[in-house]
């Protein structure tokens, strides 16, 4: 059932008529429910997987709470006659077993998506450099979603064992949290703690015009995203990236160009319906997107672009290595040789490359993703730290005021560049084709080549190319009312009733002049569900 089709748009409406008519403590059924029905439209057998992962980590989150509970029982039966030593070895003792459970449930959650995404591509090389005979999971399915909820999952057993959430005590609750239809496929990713209270809640959520008509506005426009832009492009973009061979030069940056559009497109349009549709139940999903082209360097880049991926990998993964007694001696040791900076910063950077590599595999097991979306991007920031100090001296000596409008433009448009480079890996079918494709680049084209490209440009029609172009002004013209912290569905709002008709009519026409679909059209994934 994909979210683009006139099926899942009839499943929401249906699906919020029974939520609005049922009593308050019994919505939180009818999403789970509609998640697993949602699921099961996709995969019936990957939803047992799901249910599974789900289960157990409702049962690894209630034997913490229950040693919890064991370990103040008897710290109040002992106060009074057990010593401070006691005390403390018996507090290390309950603390040891529910980390033992937190463990078990990554084992689980991780050993479950290694088996179903990355066992087949592992097990073939390991067959190509051994000759060996290992089965290669030709016949096994991703189950949708896998990559999300592995971690979601992780994260709320983690949070119990933290005290930063209470122990769930019925396990259809966590399941839905698993599930949950609107962000299952590809995010964003939430906290048991932020999604759960507002779906189980006690008060009742009251659907108002203004409400709706905000909610309607973002739906639109992810649709506009997806539908007018993303999928428009993407027969540029795929054209030339599944063809590389046939282009050089200008030609190869063009698909480039194109596959950038496509990407932020794709992904903010999806996270714009899901969000949308989340505000129509009373539920805020969490951003996944501020303005990223926006960005004056990489970190911050990747501070907006999949915001809830690296706040995720940070508190679970980053955090967690360098306050481990492993890093925190590896830094003294290095303190002791090297320097007090030397002994901050090494384990730093080490910290970051493992993040950075675990969000390349996140992506995929192939080298373009392990590098391209990982280690690239580690090198970059890197870099990017340790030169810090040259840029500043170049800009004192240039009489450069990092201030002005025109150095954030310099600034953004680096970024931007960087990114596309690392794209090219991200979209790349392998390591190898993408190391193609750049010394493409550096190749002057034939006349023909040329011809080759503005034909497949012409194949989108004349209007569809300006409307591609303007929409791309519109894109960066609502981006830049956010980034000045103003909102334009309030902007809207705030108008008077035939501007309002006005941009209503403007969205609806728009998907249906430009949009692609219909009879021969085939409706292409969102990229990031492959995930």
């Amino acid at each position: 059932m994909s979210i683009t089709s006139f099926l899942f748009l009839g499943f929401v409406l249906l699906t919020l008529i029974v939520y609005y008519i049922v009593p308050t403590k019994a919505q939180w059924v009818v999403l789970l429910i509609a998640s697993i029905a949602f699921y099961c439209s996709f995969s019936v057998y990957g939803i047992f997987v799901m249910i599974a992962t789900a289960l157990f980590s409702w049962f690894a989150a209630i034997r913490i709470q229950k040693l919890k509970e064991e370990h103040g029982a008897w710290m109040a039966e002992n106060k009074d006659s057990a010593d401070k030593q006691t005390r403390k070895a018996k507090k290390a003792y309950y603390r040891r077993k529910q980390k033992n459970y937190v463990i078990l449930s990554v084992i689980i959650s991780i050993g479950l998506l290694f088996l179903f995404k990355y066992y087949g591509s592992f097990a073939a090389n390991i067959n190509n450099i051994f000759d060996t005979r290992f089965w290669t999971a030709e016949n096994i399915l991703i189950p949708l979603g896998i990559s999300y909820y592995s971690l979601m999952l992780i994260g709320y057993v983690t949070d119990v064992y933290r005290d930063i959430v209470p122990v769930e005590k019925n396990p259809l609750k966590v399941i839905l949290f698993g599930s949950f239809f609107l962000s299952i496929m590809q995010g964003p990713f939430n906290r048991y703690g932020e999604l759960m209270p507002q779906i189980c809640k006690a008060d009742r959520t009251r659907l108002t015009a203004r409400k709706t008509r905000d909610a309607a506005i973002r739906i639109a426009g992810g649709y506009i995203k997806k539908l007018c832009i993303a999928d428009n492009v993407a027969v540029l973009a795929n054209e030339i990236f599944n063809n590389y061979t046939n282009y050089k030069g200008v030609g190869i940056l063009i698909g480039v160009a194109c596959f950038a559009i496509q990407l932020y497109a794709d992904f903010s349009g999806y996270m714009d319906i899901v969000i949308g549709i989340g505000e129509l139940f009373g539920i805020e999903l969490p951003e996944n997107f501020k303005q990223p082209f926006f960005s004056r360097n990489m970190s911050e880049f990747w501070r907006r672009w999949h915001i809830t991926l690296g706040a995720w990998l940070k508190d679970y993964v980053f955090y967690p290595i360098l306050k481990s007694n492993a890093w925190k001696k590896m830094g003294k040791g290095i303190s002791n040789k090297l320097g007090k900076e030397a002994g901050r910063r090494i384990p730093t950077y080490l910290g970051m490359l493992i993040l950075w590599t675990l969000i390349g595999l996140w992506h995929g097991a192939g080298m373009n993703y392990v590098f391209g979306v990982g280690l690239l991007q580690f090198i970059y920031i890197f870099t990017g730290e340790i030169c810090d100090p040259l840029f500043v001296k170049a800009k004192r000596f240039l009489h450069i005021d990092d201030k002005k409008f025109y150095w954030h433009i310099w600034q953004s448009l680096r970024c931007t560049v960087l990114m596309m480079f690392a794209w090219i890996f991200f979209r790349s079918a392998s390591f190898t084709d993408a190391l193609k494709m750049i010394r493409s680049v550096f190749v002057m084209p034939n006349i023909e080549q040329v011809k080759d490209v503005f034909h497949v440009i012409n194949g989108l029609y004349l209007r569809t190319t300006i409307f591609i172009l303007l929409s791309l002004l519109a894109i960066i013209a609502v981006d830049l009312l956010h980034e000045n912290k103003k909102s334009i569905r309030i902007m809207i709002g705030c108008s008077r009733f035939p501007v309002r008709l006005a941009f209503y009519l403007l969205l609806a026409f728009t998907i249906i002049i430009f949009g692609a679909y219909g009879n021969q059209y085939i409706a292409s994934d969102f990229i990031y569900t492959g995930f």
